[in-house]
């Protein structure tokens, strides 16, 4: 009777174990890492880069040479009916969990990203985690980019974009699609997106390979793009953020003549909705400290100081004034209006820029009158 009741006992803790009773072998799936989206002729287009797990985690012996990457593609009238005609020739069951990137063509943000976005969304494999980009190259060439080194293809920018962004901000701020909706939804908000180019000036050997670059950023309102700004117009744009890790300043003198470059970091920055002379404006207050990289020309510490500040100050209005031309609020401005509960207007706010840097290392450089 014992024995029974032992053997009823042990049956009954069997069946309340867990396990994985559905799992697969990863051979058996395409992997989709990067999703990039179209929209030409009337027609969705869709392309998912395929990767090969199975050789990417071996890590033992001799390096592996790269396999080429796999490029999927298909087209419909609706995203959906794209999806299916690229599973429809996918000759093993399609995995999207590990989807890293999105990259969207410059024509289909002019259409929208809401146009997709539930379609998009609708399958619980899809994630809001991966990065999202955006680009007016060819959207097969921006995926069969190869790493520099290595045989993995998460070497590349769009799967660990904020690396780079961690060592010197001279890139933007990546921003992955759950910001990037949040961010779209916002009434007063500009959301501004990594725009990326290939770039060919790197060498392997003799032979020039292509490289993906962020070259600039894209505004866009309401999930629709509304206009482009390359590096040089959008410098301002990372001294507002609500933490700058560092960034890199180059320093002019009153004549517009270079004399140097600073490292800037720990950003404080207060934006106050006011109004002057009847107008709505915006009172930024920011302050960062310094560390002198390069001097060019001999200079005492408080003209440094200043010419530091003219930089700073200078790069911030250039970008504000880039944008007030396009009819685009690049700094968000109305929606600090908005959050303050303050009737908000169609036109962009006036900004007055307070800017006060610290030095407060020369590298080894000598700071003279």
């Amino acid at each position: 009777m014992k024995r029974a009741l032992k053997l009823v006992l042990v049956f009954c803790i069997v069946l309340s174990l867990c396990s994985c009773w559905d799992v697969k072998n990863i051979q058996y799936f395409n992997f989709v890492n990067v999703i990039g989206v179209d929209y030409v002729d009337g027609k969705y287009k869709i392309y998912a880069q395929i990767n090969d797990l199975t050789t990417m985690s071996k890590q033992e012996g001799a390096a592996p040479s790269p396999r080429p990457v796999v490029i999927g593609t298909g087209e419909g009238y609706s995203i959906g009916m794209a999806v299916f005609d690229l599973q429809k020739e996918s000759q093993m069951r399609m995995d999207w969990t590990q989807n890293k990137a999105f990259i969207f063509s410059d024509r289909l943000l002019a259409r929208g990203i809401y146009e997709i976005h539930d379609e998009l969304m609708r399958t619980r494999d899809q994630r809001y985690t991966p990065w999202v980009f955006a680009t007016n190259e060819d959207l097969a060439k921006i995926l069969i980019t190869m790493p520099i080194t290595g045989s993995s293809y998460v070497s590349t920018l769009y799967y660990q974009p904020d690396l780079l962004y961690k060592q010197l901000q001279s890139s933007f701020e990546p921003i992955k699609y759950q910001h990037f909706i949040r961010s779209s939804r916002e009434p007063f908000e500009t959301t501004l997106l990594d725009h990326v180019k290939l770039s060919k000036s790197w060498k392997k050997g003799r032979k020039t390979f292509t490289l993906p670059i962020v070259d600039g950023l894209v505004a866009l309102k309401g999930g629709k793009s509304i206009t482009r700004f390359n590096r040089e117009e959008a410098t301002g744009v990372k001294w507002l953020k609500k933490k700058t890790q560092r960034g890199l300043l180059p320093i002019k003198d009153e004549q517009g003549h270079f004399v140097g470059t600073a490292a800037l970091k720990n950003n404080k920055l207060k934006k106050t909705a006011a109004y002057k002379d009847g107008k709505r404006i915006v009172i930024l207050n920011l302050s960062m400290n310094a560390v002198l990289r390069e001097q060019m020309e001999p200079h005492g510490l408080e003209e440094m100081n200043k010419l530091l500040e003219k930089s700073l100050y200078d790069e911030i209005m250039k970008t504000y004034e880039v944008g007030k031309q396009r009819s685009v609020d690049i700094y968000s401005l109305n929606e600090v209006w908005y959050r303050k509960g303050l009737a908000v207007g169609d036109d962009i706010p006036g900004i007055e820029v307070h800017v006060k840097v610290k030095l407060m290392a020369t590298s080894m450089l000598e700071l003279r009158k």
